[in-house]
């Protein structure tokens, strides 16, 4: 994997996110990291290595794969300028705040150009989540019934040095709100039953925090052959909960991620398993470059893989009551 690993790579962005992928570019041996962003990173110690270089705007030539990780209100348009100057691109969750013309606009181009353009669901690579699958696959559950998705945590704990207000989670207009921050769940969910048929999403303000964006995210999603998953999502638990549970005609799956533990019980059932290499989530991110980088390299790959931008665009449906991309290209 390490030969497929680019020298050179743009990260557009400087906060958190970005800090953590410069990080892992560097620990997989990346040479020069062109750090896109107008802010001043003289004191944050991620950007201290001799090999990443601040940039404010993109040079004559600029590597040919990039990481966009600013503000999710930020992402189309940067990832057009990193595609019109012929990068592939992988592109934080979500891909954008909204489904937009512009999104529309950046489908075209990406596909035209003939570039790699993926949306960074590490949790694609929780391998609990593949254990998941894999029970799916093998009939162990017999028939799935229905399923629940649970994510609870505390905005505020998030980002713990820094004024809650200046969060781009706070603030609509900057793409925060709960369904985008946490839209994981939406993208796994895809991952583990496919696309559904129909859905209904319900969104609250609820007031316990001084944020201008929505902190409660509810949704039923409906499968062919009945089968249904309703998803939950909140800013608002103080002791952080992420986990699913899916009921079969014979068997129960419950694997909770926060704590670290995974059941079968029923037929094919056995002792609780709590095998902390299943749920390495910081794991995930060193993952899912080796994986962009596989496909950028033009390598063969199996097993998991990150989402593509049509496919990051299809959550984008799922969370916002299913107005296709094409349905909104007159939205300017």
């Amino acid at each position: 994997m390490r030969s497929q690993v680019p020298e050179r790579v743009t990260v557009a962005g400087s906060g958190s996110i970005a800090q953590r992928h410069t990080r892992n570019l560097l620990a997989l041996g990346v040479s020069e990291v062109l750090l896109w962003t107008t802010r001043d990173v003289s004191t944050v110690d991620a950007f201290e290595d001799p090999r990443v270089h601040p940039i404010a705007t993109l040079p004559a030539d600029p590597p040919d794969v990039a990481v966009v990780a600013n503000d999710t209100s930020k992402h189309v348009g940067t990832t057009r300028e990193l595609v019109a100057a012929g990068a592939h691109v992988l592109i934080e969750k979500p891909v954008a705040p909204a489904l937009t013309s512009d999104l529309s606009l950046l489908l075209a181009e990406v596909r035209e150009a003939g570039l790699v353009a993926r949306v960074a669901y590490n949790l694609r690579f929780l391998p609990v989540l593949s254990r998941v699958a894999d029970v799916l696959a093998a009939g162990t559950l017999g028939t799935p019934l229905f399923a629940r998705i649970e994510v609870g945590q505390w905005l505020p704990d998030w980002r713990p040095d820094r004024p809650l207000e200046d969060m781009y989670s706070a603030s609509s207009d900057r793409g925060g709100g709960v369904a985008l921050d946490l839209s994981h769940e939406v993208d796994y969910m895809r991952m583990l039953f496919g696309q559904p048929i129909e859905w209904c999403t319900r969104t609250a303000h609820t007031g316990a925090l001084p944020i201008a964006a929505p902190d409660v995210f509810d949704a039923v999603y409906s499968f062919t052959n009945g089968f249904t998953c309703t998803v939950h999502m909140d800013y608002l638990e103080k002791k952080t909960r992420r986990r699913i549970r899916i009921v079969g005609t014979t068997a129960v799956l419950e694997c909770d991620i926060a704590a670290g533990t995974f059941a079968l019980t029923g037929e094919g059932g056995g002792p609780d398993i709590a095998d902390p290499v299943l749920f390495d989530t910081e794991a995930t991110y060193v993952r899912e470059l080796e994986s962009f980088f596989a496909e950028t390299a033009g390598a063969a790959t199996s097993g998991v893989r990150l989402p593509t931008l049509d496919e990051g665009c299809e959550v984008l449906r799922l969370l916002f009551d299913g107005r296709a991309v094409e349905e909104v290209a007159s939205d300017g």
